[in-house]
């Protein structure tokens, strides 16, 4: 049987009742996954919103165990920008689906990036927040999602670019890892409630919040207007978080997104990365 007819093959099986047929659809998949996409793009017709639905739930318990044993490998990097990117990568890509690779999330950067060198040459700190967060021409390209604040999608980072909208913590995480590709040192600062970039500007030290159209605030300000009762602000405004902090943090946002949508399989996975990561 040649490969297009075998896929097609499979694909008329996915909604089969029997359990054996289904384990035995669900083995041979899991064999070509890689090569799959390609695959299904050679077809002549694109999958129906069924059959896309039973192909990811086939594939889901390889993605997870995949994930789960490959997570890990951002510590092998000795950059600490380049750590928070892979891992975000891995995330990105699990909550993308069965068709993204992790290396998409670099391709997509790398072409933003390219973009705003293309618009505007090379820029320093403040202007590139000011490029990604205020206003042009009536469009604004990157801003918090205010009206979907819990849903998991705002911490897959392929959906931040796609649609322009985050949280918090994956819009900084944004300016940080495109700000990596024009030179520039950009951190993160793990701020109670509400994550925030750290940038030295101007010979200063700055607090920018991405949710809120790139609010550009001085570090000490910040630390001195912050209510008394928790005297170590001054240690969290002055301190690059940890890629370990960065991505914890993302996950506990992910673990309460799902929580929130009764999605215990997803949740279950979030926590066995949290522990993976804490107890590594």
């Amino acid at each position: 049987m040649s490969g297009l007819a075998k896929i097609d093959h499979l694909i008329t099986l996915l909604d089969d009742e029997s359990q054996v047929v289904q384990e035995a659809v669900q083995r041979e998949l899991l064999s070509i996954r890689q090569d799959l996409p390609e695959r299904l793009r050679r077809m002549n017709r694109p999958l129906t919103a069924e059959e896309e639905r039973h192909l990811g739930r086939l594939l889901e318990p390889a993605r997870r165990t995949e994930l789960e044993e490959t997570w890990m490998r951002w510590r092998w990097l000795d950059n600490a920008t380049a750590q928070l990117e892979e891992g975000m990568a891995q995330i990105s890509a699990y909550l993308q689906g069965w068709r993204t690779q992790p290396g998409e999330l670099a391709r997509r950067l790398d072409t933003l990036a390219e973009e705003a060198f293309q618009d505007q040459g090379r820029m320093d700190a403040r202007e590139l927040c000011e490029w990604m967060f205020s206003m042009h021409n009536g469009r604004v390209r990157f801003r918090g999602n205010t009206k979907d604040y819990y849903t998991p999608s705002n911490s897959n980072l392929l959906w931040v670019l796609e649609t322009g909208l985050g949280n918090p913590i994956s819009l900084c995480c944004l300016y940080r890892l495109l700000g990596q590709r024009f030179g520039l040192e950009i951190h993160g600062c793990n701020f109670p409630g509400h994550f925030l970039a750290r940038v030295d500007h101007a010979e200063r030290t700055w607090l920018v919040d991405c949710f809120n159209r790139g609010r550009f605030m001085l570090s000490s300000d910040v630390a001195r207007h912050y209510p008394a009762a928790n005297p170590s602000i001054e240690d969290v405004v002055q301190t690059a978080a940890s890629t370990d902090a960065i991505l914890l943090r993302i996950l506990r946002n992910l673990d309460e997104a799902f929580d929130r949508l009764n999605n215990t399989a997803h949740r279950q996975t979030m926590r066995a990365l949290a522990v993976k990561l804490m107890e590594d």
